[in-house]
C-alpha cells in the first residue's frame, strides 16, 4: 500500500514533468513560428523595398527618353515621370505607397527605412533623383526656338549629347543598387540572428521550426547573392575614409583609376585627385561638413574625370567608423552643359561669338570705358551681293564661304578684339581701347583680306563688303545706340556703291530718317495712284521702224515732284513693295498695248517690254499673274515682252528650279523674254542655253564706252555674235549719238533704244508718234522715223 502510494506521487510528478515539457515545446513552437512569420514579413518588406528601388531604374530610363523626345520636338510629358521618380524616392526613405511601373499592381506599400546606413543611402538616392529631374528640366528650358527648326534643324537630332544623357540616366538609376546593397548588409545581420534561433530550436527538437528556418535561410541567401551581384555591377563609386586615408574602395573606383585595390587604399587614392582639388577632398575625408563636393580624378587613360560625391560622416557608426564618399562620374554631364553654354553664346556655323555674347562683351567694354574714359569702336561688316552667291551656287556653298571669311577676319583682328556673326552675311567687330584711326586701319585690312580670291564650289570668287564704323570716345554709353550708329554708317557705305567703309556722322541719322520717310511715302503713293507708266521707243537699225517700246515707271510725288526710278526702286526692292509696284506697271502696260492694238497701231511683231524684278520671278506665280493680266486686257501674248536681269535668272537650288519653270511657262504662253543689262552679271553661254531667251540687251555702259574703249567695242561685238549664234536678237541700250548708232549697227546689233531716239514719254505722246508712222509708211525707208522720234524727245524735255 505504501509502495503504491509512493508510485502515485511519482506518477503525478511525471505527469507534471510531461506537461511542463509539452508546454515548453508548445511555447518554443509558438515562439519559433512567430519569429519565422516575423522574419518572413521582414523579408517580404525588404523584397518590396528592393522591388521599388529596382523600379526606379525603369522610371529613370523612361524619364530620360521622354526628355529626349520632347527636345526632338515630339510632344511628351516628362514632368509626370519626374513626379513619379520623386514620389518613389520619398516612399523608400519615409515610407508610404510607391507607384508601380510595369503594371503588375497599382502600388507597393513600403515601411519607413530604419538604421543610419540605410537612411543615409536612401537620402543620397533621393538627392540624386532630384538632380536628375533638375537636369532634365534644365535641358527642356534650353530647348531651341527653331523647331527646334531647326531645325527639330534648326535642329535637335539623336547625336552624342543624347548618348551622354542616357549614360547619366544609367548612372543615376544605379543609385538604387546602393540602397539594395545596404539592405543586403542588414539582411545578412538578420540572417545571423535567425540562424542562432533555429539552432536553439533545433536543440529543443522543434522539427517544424527547423524546416521553416532553413527554407527562409535558403530564400534569403538567394536574395543576398542577387543583391551582391547587383552591387558588384554598380557604376557608383564608394569610398570609406578613416583619419584621411582610404580604407575601402568599390570595384568601380579601381576600374576608373586603373590601379589595384592595394594601391588605391591608404594614401594612394589622393594621388589620383587633381592637385587643385586635393585640399578639398582631404578636408572632407577627415570629417568636414557633410554635403556634396565636386573634384577631378585622373582615370586610367590619363584623362581627368569630374566626380560629384555626397559626403556622409559615419565615424560614430560602430560598423563603418569613417567618412563615406558616395560618388558618381558626371564628366559627360559637365561636357554637355559646357556644349550647351557654348551653343548659347556662339554661332553654330562659324564658331564666332553670336549677337548675345557680342552685346555682353560690348556692355562690359562700355562699363570699363565709363570708368577709364578709354575709347572703343564697333564695326558692322555686311557682304556685298552675297545673296547672289547663295542663289547661284546654293546655300551650302554660301555657308562654306562664310566659314572661310570668318577665318580670314579672325586672322586680321587683334587678340583682344571680339568678332561676332550677327546673322546672315553680317559680322560685327568690337575694338576695345581703339579710336577712329585704329578702327579705320583694321577696316581697310578686313576689306583687303576679303578681296583675295576665295574658292567656292570649284569657282574662284572675289568679294567685297560695306563697313560701318561707330566710335565711342569714352564715358557713359549704350550698346544698342553704338551698334545702331555703326549700322547706319554701313548702310551709307552700301548706298554709295559698297566696297568701302564709312564712319558714322550725325547727318547720317537724317539720311536714314529720309529713307524711312521715303518708304512711307512710297506706300502711300501706291494707294493713291501717284505712279504712271512712260514708254521709250525701240528702233530697228536696219529699217528705222519703231518695233517696240519699253514701259518705265515714274512717280509723281505731291511733295517730292517727279522721282526717278533709281531713287525709289531700291527701297521698293528692300521693303517688298516691288511686288505691288511691278503688278501695277504690268497691268497699265497691257491695257495701253491693247488700246494701241484697237487703234491698229501695233504691227504683228510690235512688243511692249515690261521689267520684271528678281523677287517677282523667284517668289513664284508670275506666270499666272501674266496670263490673267493678258486675258483681262484682251492682249495677245506675242505683244508682251518681259525683261529680266542676269542675276535674276542665273540661280541654283529650289529658287533656280522655280525660276526656270516660270520662264518656261511664260514662253509657252507666247510672251517674249529678254535679258536686260547683259554683261554685268556672271552668266555663261552654257547657262544662257538653259533658258528660253529671245533677246539680249547689251548694257549701256559698253555702248557708251565703245567709242574710246576697244574692250567695250569687243564685248559689244561678241555679245551680238553670241545672240545671233543662239538665234536671239541683240539690242543696244543707251544710244545717245549718231556715232554710237553707227558703231552699234557695224558691230552687229539689230535694235537700239536711247535718248538719241527719244526719252521715255507718257502714253498719249507715244500714241501720236505711232499714228504718224502708221499714216506715213514711206518714212520708214527715208529715216523720218528717227527724226520724228527725236522731235518727240525734244517736246517731252
Amino acid at each position: 500500500m505504501s509502495r503504491g502510494m509512493a508510485i502515485r506521487p511519482f506518477a503525478a510528478r511525471g505527469r507534471r514533468t510531461v506537461v511542463a515539457i509539452l508546454a515548453t515545446f508548445a511555447l518554443f513552437s509558438a515562439t519559433s513560428v512567430g519569429m519565422s512569420i516575423g522574419a518572413t514579413q521582414r523579408s517580404q518588406h525588404r523584397a518590396a523595398v528592393v522591388q521599388v528601388a529596382a523600379r526606379q531604374r525603369t522610371l529613370a530610363e523612361r524619364y530620360v527618353q521622354e526628355v529626349l523626345l520632347t527636345r526632338a520636338g515630339i510632344q511628351s510629358d516628362p514632368e509626370y515621370l519626374a513626379s513619379l521618380l520623386r514620389e518613389s524616392a520619398r516612399s523608400l526613405l519615409d515610407g508610404g505607397t510607391a507607384p508601380a511601373v510595369n503594371g503588375d499592381d497599382d502600388e507597393i506599400v513600403v515601411e519607413p527605412a530604419r538604421g543610419s546606413v540605410v537612411r543615409a543611402q536612401l537620402s543620397q538616392e533621393r538627392r540624386l533623383v532630384a538632380d536628375l529631374t533638375a537636369t532634365g528640366s534644365a535641358l527642356l528650358a534650353r530647348r531651341p526656338v527653331e523647331a527646334v527648326s531647326q531645325t527639330a534643324h534648326e535642329n535637335v537630332t539623336v547625336t552624342d549629347p543624347v548618348s551622354r544623357l542616357r549614360v547619366l540616366a544609367a548612372l543615376t538609376s544605379n543609385v538604387s543598387l546602393n540602397a539594395a546593397r545596404t539592405i543586403a548588409v542588414r539582411t545578412d545581420r538578420n540572417v545571423g540572428d535567425l540562424i542562432k534561433l533555429q539552432v536553439a530550436l533545433g536543440i529543443a527538437g522543434v522539427f517544424v521550426s527547423v524546416l521553416l528556418g532553413w527554407g527562409l535561410i535558403a530564400a534569403t541567401r538567394r536574395q543576398t547573392a542577387h543583391f551582391r551581384s547587383l552591387v558588384t555591377s554598380s557604376t557608383d563609386l564608394v569610398l570609406v575614409f578613416r583619419q584621411g586615408e582610404c580604407r575601402y574602395a568599390s570595384r568601380s573606383v579601381t576600374a576608373m583609376v586603373g590601379q589595384p585595390e592595394r594601391r588605391v587604399l591608404g594614401p594612394g587614392f589622393m594621388r589620383s585627385v587633381h592637385p587643385d582639388d586635393r585640399a578639398l577632398v582631404e578636408a572632407a575625408s577627415v570629417g568636414g561638413e557633410p554635403g556634396e563636393i565636386e573634384f577631378l580624378v585622373e582615370d586610367r587613360f590619363g584623362e581627368w574625370r569630374h566626380l560629384e560625391a555626397h559626403v556622409t560622416d559615419l565615424r560614430a557608426d560602430r560598423q563603418l567608423r569613417g567618412v563615406v564618399f558616395n560618388a558618381r562620374d558626371i564628366t559627360e554631364r559637365v561636357r554637355l552643359e559646357q556644349e550647351l553654354s557654348h551653343q548659347a553664346f556662339h554661332d553654330g556655323l562659324t564658331g564666332l561669338a553670336n549677337r548675345a555674347l557680342f552685346h555682353d562683351r560690348l556692355d562690359q567694354a562700355l562699363a570699363r570705358s565709363e570708368r577709364s574714359h578709354d575709347a572703343l569702336a564697333v564695326l558692322i561688316v555686311d557682304l556685298d551681293r552675297f545673296k547672289q552667291v547663295n542663289d547661284s551656287l546654293g546655300h551650302g556653298s554660301g555657308d562654306g564661304l562664310l566659314q572661310q571669311l570668318a577665318q580670314r577676319f579672325s586672322e586680321v583682328i587683334r587678340p583682344s578684339d571680339t568678332l561676332a556673326r550677327l546673322g546672315g552675311d553680317e559680322f560685327a567687330l568690337l575694338l576695345d581701347g581703339a579710336g577712329q584711326v585704329i578702327a579705320l586701319e583694321i577696316a581697310h585690312r578686313l576689306l583687303e583680306r576679303l578681296r583675295d580670291p576665295v574658292s567656292v564650289a570649284t569657282r574662284e570668287l572675289v568679294l567685297d563688303a560695306s563697313v560701318g564704323i561707330a566710335v565711342h570716345a569714352g564715358g557713359p554709353g549704350a550698346s544698342e545706340e553704338l551698334v545702331r550708329r555703326a549700322d547706319v554708317a554701313m548702310y551709307a557705305a552700301k548706298r554709295s556703291g559698297g566696297g568701302h567703309c564709312e564712319v558714322f556722322r550725325a547727318d547720317m541719322t537724317h539720311e536714314q530718317g529720309d529713307l524711312l520717310e521715303l518708304e512711307n511715302e512710297l506706300r502711300r503713293g501706291l494707294q493713291l495712284g501717284e505712279f504712271a507708266v512712260h514708254y521709250q521707243p525701240e528702233v530697228d537699225l536696219a529699217t528705222h521702224a519703231i518695233v517696240g517700246v519699253e514701259a518705265l515707271v515714274r512717280w509723281n510725288s505731291p511733295t517730292r515732284g517727279v522721282v526717278m526710278p533709281d531713287q525709289f526702286i531700291p527701297v521698293a526692292e528692300t521693303t517688298g513693295l516691288i511686288m505691288p509696284l511691278g503688278e501695277l506697271v504690268l497691268r497699265q502696260a497691257c491695257v495701253q498695248a491693247a488700246q494701241w492694238r484697237h487703234l491698229d497701231l501695233l504691227p504683228d511683231l510690235f512688243v511692249v517690254w515690261v521689267n520684271l524684278s528678281g523677287k517677282q520671278l523667284s517668289t513664284g506665280g508670275i506666270s499666272v499673274l501674266v496670263r490673267r493680266t493678258l486675258e483681262a486686257a484682251g492682249l495677245p501674248a506675242k505683244h508682251l515682252g518681259l525683261e529680266v536681269t542676269e542675276t535674276a535668272i542665273i540661280v541654283e537650288g529650289p529658287a533656280g528650279t522655280r525660276t526656270r519653270a516660270e520662264l518656261d511657262e511664260l514662253h509657252a504662253l507666247g510672251v517674249r523674254i529678254a535679258i536686260d543689262d547683259f554683261g554685268t552679271g556672271f552668266s555663261s553661254l552654257k547657262q544662257l542655253r538653259r533658258f528660253p531667251i529671245d533677246v539680249i540687251k547689251v548694257d549701256q555702259s559698253f555702248i557708251q564706252g565703245m567709242e574710246h574703249d576697244a574692250k567695250s567695242a569687243t564685248i559689244t561685238a561678241n555679245v551680238a555674235s553670241l545672240a545671233h549664234a543662239l538665234g536671239m536678237v541683240a539690242v543696244a541700250e543707251g544710244i545717245e549719238s549718231s556715232s554710237q548708232l553707227e558703231s552699234a549697227r557695224d558691230l552687229g546689233c539689230d535694235l537700239a533704244q536711247g535718248y538719241f531716239f527719244a526719252r521715255p514719254a507718257p502714253a498719249d505722246e507715244v500714241t501720236r508718234l505711232l499714228v504718224t508712222h502708221r499714216d506715213e509708211p514711206g518714212a520708214i525707208e527715208s529715216g523720218a522715223v528717227v527724226t520724228g522720234a527725236r522731235h518727240m524727245s525734244q517736246q517731252v524735255t
